[in-house]
């Protein structure tokens, strides 16, 4: 004698489902954190790229402001505002200086030509010029320059030598 219920057990189609649901929601929960946490690296990335080549600019800056006007490399103090976003509170400043200081401050220094293992062992005529150095392409000079983004607090700080001079 067999004895016939009806059918298979009920409950068990919907088991698998609800677990194979559950499975799902803690796949796409995952992936929507991490997009969420790789999106907020990638503004962290951009903004500091965005502050380096502010403090490259603030370089060029520096070299373009001493070829163009007649200064005094050792005096010269830079305050800029820059351009780089339509809100005037979150345009970044370029200044002279070391950080956390804000203020503008002349930080290029005279550096000895000794310094430089090459630039002792150059011959120049002097026969008719009046240089500030013997060395051949003017004086060495290193000076500090930053960016500062001002909504954010963040900065970006520059140190470099360069030659100017006769």
């Amino acid at each position: 004698m067999s004895r016939y219920d009806g059918g298979a057990p009920r409950g068990g189609a919907m088991m698998v489902t609800m677990i194979a649901l559950v499975v799902l929601m803690v796949l796409v929960l995952g992936a929507i954190s991490f997009t969420g946490r790789n999106r907020e690296a990638a503004t962290s990335k951009a903004r500091g790229d965005q502050l380096v080549a502010c403090a490259e600019t603030a370089r060029r800056y520096v070299l373009a402001q001493l070829a163009q006007n007649n200064v005094q490399v050792t005096s010269l103090t830079l305050t800029q505002v820059l351009t780089d976003d339509p809100v005037a509170s979150r345009q970044s400043v370029l200044t002279t200086g070391h950080y956390p200081d804000l203020t503008a401050q002349p930080t290029a220094v005279l550096v000895p030509s000794r310094n430089f293992g090459a630039a002792e062992r150059q011959a120049r005529e002097l026969s008719n010029s009046a240089p500030d150095s013997t060395t051949l392409g003017g004086s060495y000079y290193r000076v500090v320059v930053k960016c500062t983004e001002p909504s954010s607090g963040r900065a970006s700080e520059v140190e470099f030598v360069f030659r100017f001079g006769l």
